[in-house]
């Protein structure tokens, strides 16, 4: 990336911090994100009531369900997998109240799956703390298909759906949750630019 060059949908992640106001805060993170979760109770051990989903495995297999159960030995729910995560999530959000704080940590992949489940529930993206940890792989969207192609390290992708191979672009969709992928041998057919890993 050129130095200077900004783009401004893409997404900018900070740490997670508790925020102060909420009357109850809603925990979510996969995989080496429980680190996250930890720094967030080394900060306080909120007053009001605080919920924790964590999924054990994600693209790196590191489990710190054993130390969150010392930390929140209450309303922490633990999952094998993200989907099975996403799943809970769904059917606790109807009986959450006004006032909640949503954190999430994880890859982006998850953060944004996290936020598309919450959107019916009236949660704005902007009402939800993130924190990227785990991998800097990306979701793609392929704009030629519509197919979305989940994990990608590298500059350039073969689209699950139609196999257009794509260039992987910084234009962020918050909708999507993916970034654009835009097919890179359109005018060349076969020529490929070198495909390097840049999302590791």
């Amino acid at each position: 990336m050129e130095r200077g060059y900004w783009i401004k949908s893409k997404p900018v992640y900070t740490s997670l911090v508790w925020h102060e106001k909420a009357t109850s805060h809603l925990v979510l993170a996969a995989g080496i994100g429980g680190m996250a979760a930890l720094k967030l109770f080394q900060q306080m051990h909120p007053a009001q009531p605080v919920t924790v989903l964590y999924a054990k495995y994600a693209q790196m297999e590191v489990d710190y369900s054993a130390t969150l159960k010392k930390i929140v030995p209450d309303n922490l729910h633990v999952f094998k997998f993200e989907e099975d995560l996403l799943t809970e999530l769904k059917s606790i959000m109807p009986h959450m109240r006004m006032g909640l704080r949503i954190y999430v940590a994880g890859s982006e992949g998850f953060i944004w799956d996290v936020a598309k489940v919450v959107k019916p529930f009236g949660v704005e993206n902007d009402h939800i703390m993130k924190e990227l940890t785990d991998t800097l792989a990306r979701s793609v969207y392929c704009v030629h298909c519509k197919a979305i192609t989940r994990n990608v390290t590298t500059n350039i992708v073969q689209c699950c759906g139609c196999e257009r191979m794509l260039f992987v672009r910084d234009h962020f969709s918050r909708n999507l949750g993916a970034y654009m992928g835009l097919m890179v041998d359109a005018e060349s057919p076969g020529e490929l630019p070198a495909i390097e890993e840049i999302y590791p």
